[in-house]
């Protein structure tokens, strides 16, 4: 009767020991919810873009116009912000073509694109991008410049703030926000 005994109390703390280990290593596999950041881009009108979540892609297109001589090596801007960590990462890409003819998000895919440069910021900081200037009179001193900031909130996670307007693609769409280009998801 002893050694019954002896069994079921090593059997009981081997089972409560395994419980245990099951619910601490659950705890340590969830993942700490990630803080969420915006840009604020440097255009005439404010404008705040939210940073990408998981599985979405909202980025931001602006055309430049033709230089005096009515030439430009690249027609159109785009920007698309996401969280990597608590920092946020941008890739800044020029997009050469014919845009007249755009008017879909997957018309832009058809254009040529050319990755710039990309940058990991932390809220606050701020950067011009240096090898993009006299880019029109809807960016200011004519240079794309950006910093990171905290999210905007409003009811839909991706969308952009422009002035007053709040504008919000659907998924696969892209919508002119008025003074700040085009918001794509």
């Amino acid at each position: 009767m002893r050694i019954l005994k002896a069994n079921l109390l090593v059997s009981t703390i081997v089972l409560f020991s395994l419980v245990v280990v099951v619910f601490a290593q659950k705890a340590t596999n969830r993942s700490i919810p990630q803080r969420r950041l915006a840009l604020e881009i440097g255009l005439n009108t404010p404008m705040t873009l939210n940073a990408n979540l998981e599985g979405h892609t909202l980025k931001a297109i602006w055309r430049i116009p033709a230089n005096a001589n009515g030439e430009s090596p690249y027609s159109a801007i785009k920007l698309e912000p996401k969280m990597v960590g608590n920092n946020i990462e941008v890739t800044v890409t020029v997009l050469s073509g014919d845009t007249s003819a755009v008017k879909s998000c997957e018309d832009w895919g058809l254009l040529k694109e050319s990755r710039v440069i990309s940058y990991t910021l932390n809220e606050g900081e701020e950067v011009t991008v240096s090898q993009l200037n006299d880019l029109g009179s809807n960016f200011k001193n004519g240079k794309l410049t950006f910093r990171a900031v905290p999210p905007v909130p409003q009811q839909e996670p991706l969308c952009s703030v422009c002035g007053d307007n709040v504008c919000c693609p659907g998924r696969g769409h892209c919508i002119n926000c008025p003074g700040c280009g085009q918001i794509c998801n």
